[in-house]
This record gives structure tokens, sequence and C-alpha cells, in this order.
């Protein structure tokens, strides 16, 4: 392998290695969260859109049957193409609040299908989605570091902008109150959660689970001294250590003790950058988590967003 073979390896796997399994990084976290700097100004495009654009809403209609909460098969469209989800819904009700569910890497809209009912049986609308980045594939082979670090970008920039328009199409929805909507992420979900706390406003209370990040500097360190400036100058763009400062809304982080997926470093890291009065629960568990971790965010959205209920008679409300 030659020079630039090596070179593309390298920084391949350090893309590699921010990307998986909801780790990413930054540098510049002991900046000032009002700070505007090159890289802010830079990355804000990244995660804009055009918000007068139709969503493209279509209802396929409900896939379950003989339950008090119903699950529908939707759609919606992104600049990315369209996106898949399920809107989990109370049969009455107004002016419900609503929650957004993201998966891990690999997964898509059916893998929060039940915490996004439990929350439905108290009263809200649950919003289970596929990321943009489930469907990407691997990189080409033959890319150059550079193409790999753009194409990586743009994809994690449609996870996040997939969000902003899943909160413009519940926002959309009569019997939703636009001023109460949440998000819950796993994992990769948690990443992309972290990032979408910091650039949409409208997300009121946000849950993080099994979410890690480290610094951009340590990604930094293991790049050509050539590369280096670049690489910094992406992943500070898709930084959720910087983006989650940011956050507006009420956070909680869960994660768990044994976590043998994220590394415990990574999971202090995103916790030290969130606001101040964010709350952080460990549990005895592995990435995964727990029962328990799935009764506290309940817990934690009930009383932020809030969700008043009255519960959903023969829902259930939680495990």
């Amino acid at each position: 392998m030659g020079l630039r073979g090596r070179t593309a390896a390298v920084v391949l796997a350090v893309v590699a290695a921010v990307l998986a399994a909801g780790c990413g990084g930054s540098g510049d976290r002991a900046q000032a969260p009002q700070t505007t700097t090159a890289a802010t100004a830079a990355s804000r495009p990244l995660f804009a859109y055009d918000a007068s654009r139709p969503l493209g809403f279509r209802d396929a209609g409900r896939v379950n049957s003989n339950y008090p909460i119903a699950v529908r098969d939707v759609s919606y469209v992104t600049p990315a193409g369209r996106v898949e989800a399920y809107t989990v819904v109370p049969l009455k009700g107004t002016d419900l609040p609503a929650v957004i569910f993201l998966h891990g890497s690999g997964e898509d809209r059916r893998r929060f299908v039940l915490p996004a009912a439990w929350v439905a049986g108290r009263g809200a609308v649950g919003m289970t989605l596929t990321l943009p980045s489930t469907s990407a594939g691997a990189a080409p082979t033959g890319v150059t570091p550079e193409q790999r670090l753009a194409r990586d970008r743009r994809i994690f920039a449609a996870d996040v902008i997939a969000v902003r328009r899943a909160v413009d199409l519940l926002a959309s929805m009569p019997r939703v109150d636009k001023s109460r909507i949440g998000l819950v992420g796993w994992s990769l979900g948690a990443r992309v959660g972290a990032v979408a706390a910091g650039v949409e406003p409208r997300l009121r209370s946000v849950v993080l689970m099994s979410g890690g990040s480290l610094p951009i500097s340590a990604y930094v360190a293991q790049t050509p001294a050539a590369l280096r400036q670049q690489v910094r100058a992406s992943l500070t763009q898709i930084d959720p250590l910087r983006w989650l400062a940011r956050a507006r809304g009420s956070i909680m982080l869960q994660d768990g003790r044994k976590d043998q997926v994220v590394p415990r470093t990574a999971l202090l890291e995103l916790a030290k950058a969130s606001p101040k009065g964010s709350v952080l629960r460990w549990y005895p568990a592995g990435h995964e988590l727990n029962a328990q971790a799935y009764r506290d965010q309940l817990a934690f959205l009930t009383k932020t967003l809030p969700i008043s209920g009255p519960p959903v008679k023969g829902a259930d409300t939680g495990p």
C-alpha cells in the first residue's frame, strides 16, 4: 500500500470510529455556547432546509388492531428523500404533546414502537422514524479521505434534518400541541438527538440513551498531519458535544455502567457537555439499558413536556 493508500486507510478508520455506536467528539467544547465562530457559521447551512416545501405526507393506514392506540404507517419528504415512520396515536384527545424516538445504527422505525406506545398510553403522540443513514450503504471503493469526510457529514446532516422535518410534521397535526414536542434517542440516535437538541429550538424535552462523544482532538491526533485541519473542521460541524451545549430544552442522559459499546469516557464527555440543570442517570446495565431506564424516561417526559393524560383505558403506559 502506497503513502496515499495508507493515509486514506487511517482517515477512514478515524471517521468510522467517530460515527460508530453513537460516538462523536469535540475539541472546542470549552468555548461559550453563544460564541459565533467560523466553524459555527459554516455548520449552520449543513442542517438547514426549506421549511416552506411541502412535507409530502402519506398515511398508508393503521397497521395494528384491537388496541386503543393506533399505529399508523406514514412517511414524509426530506431533501435526502422519503422517510418512513410510524405515528402512535391515542384514539381520542386534543392538544397532545408528542415524542420522537430515534433508533441505533443499522436499525429502523420498528425499534421503538413499544416505548412510543407507552407515551401514547399516557396521552401523547409517539413517532418513530427510520433515519436516512440506515439506507446509505457503504462508501464506494476508491474514495479519497476528503470525499469520505464529506459523504459521512452529508449522511449525518440528513439524519438531523429528518428529525427537524419530523418536528414540522408533528407541529402540523391538528391534535398535537406544537409547543410540547420531545425526543428520545438511543446510541446513534442519541448522537443525532444531541445535535438536534442544539439545532432545533422546538424540542422541549430530550432524552439521550447510551450516547457518547470523545473530544475531536482525540480523533484528529490519529490522522496524518497534513489532513488534521480539514478533519477537525469537518468533525466540528457535526460535533454532538458542541451542539448539545446549545440545547434549550430539558435534557436527560441515561447510561449503563456496564456499557461495552460506548466507552465510559465518551459517555461522561457527553454528560459534561450538557447544559446546566440536565439530569444524568446511571444504571447497572449494558448498552441496551434496562426497564428502570424506561420508567425514569417516561417520568421525565411526563414532567417536562408535560404529558398530562389521562391514561388511555386498556393501554400499557410503561414497562
